[in-house]
């Protein structure tokens, strides 16, 4: 039938979204029609580390194996003012770059120059 409405919260059950999300799109389909839709996620938090603080944290993490902690004091240090967040924030960041921790060292190793042998 043209003109039936669908309520949004069937629809997000439909697509497995939230209904917010489904207000959402409305929204921006009726602000900006398809380019509206089109523009990605603009919302939510700003990184708390920025890309300097994250290259800096990869430079020295891969210069010599130190504990998280020594990777911090270093990019303080480095680059003169303290990290704006938690020490494990900067342990996550450093994971998605392809480091992960030793667990007899708690050091930081390049995980893709591991080869398991068993």
């Amino acid at each position: 039938m043209p003109g039936r409405l669908i309520k949004p919260k069937v629809i997000a059950l439909q697509l497995g979204v939230s209904g917010q999300t489904v207000y959402n799109w409305s929204h921006a389909w009726r602000d900006s029609g398809v380019c509206g839709l089109m523009g990605g996620h603009n919302g939510g938090r700003p990184p708390a580390l920025s890309d300097t603080m994250v290259a800096t944290a990869l430079e020295v993490a891969r210069a010599e194996p130190l504990t998280l902690a020594q990777i911090a004091q270093r990019v303080q240090a480095i680059l003169g003012k303290p990290l704006p967040c938690q020490i494990e924030t900067l342990g996550e960041a450093l994971k998605r770059e392809g480091f992960s921790f030793k667990r007899n060292r708690y050091a930081l190793k390049k995980s893709v120059t591991k080869t398991s042998s068993s």
